[in-house]
């Protein structure tokens, strides 16, 4: 099991215009078996000088962004989810 405080990589990144929505697959362990659960993480890069930055604060035009990054992010995290089932339906039979 990895340590928490290991900084783990994304499953998925979905990137449009400076906005970025990462999905991290996390797993919790129950009483008969191993469940995996998703996070999203949301930031937008912008550059400081000569430096890149990022921050979780949004101007107005990045909102239909965001709204947009997050709902391909909530797909693809039902995609995997239903995999995860089928997935752990195939091994029971």
């Amino acid at each position: 099991m990895e340590n928490p405080k290991t900084p783990t990589k994304p499953v998925k990144v979905f990137r449009l215009r400076g906005v970025s929505a990462s999905v991290f697959a996390n797993t919790a362990k129950t009483a008969d078996r191993e469940v995996s659960y998703y996070k999203v993480s949301l930031q937008r890069t912008y550059k400081d000088g000569d430096k890149f930055q990022t921050t979780h604060s949004f101007n107005r035009d990045d909102l239909p962004i965001a709204v947009y990054l997050l709902k391909k992010a909530w797909a693809f995290i039902l995609e995997s989810e239903d995999e995860d089932r089928r997935s752990l339906a195939q091994e029971q039979d």
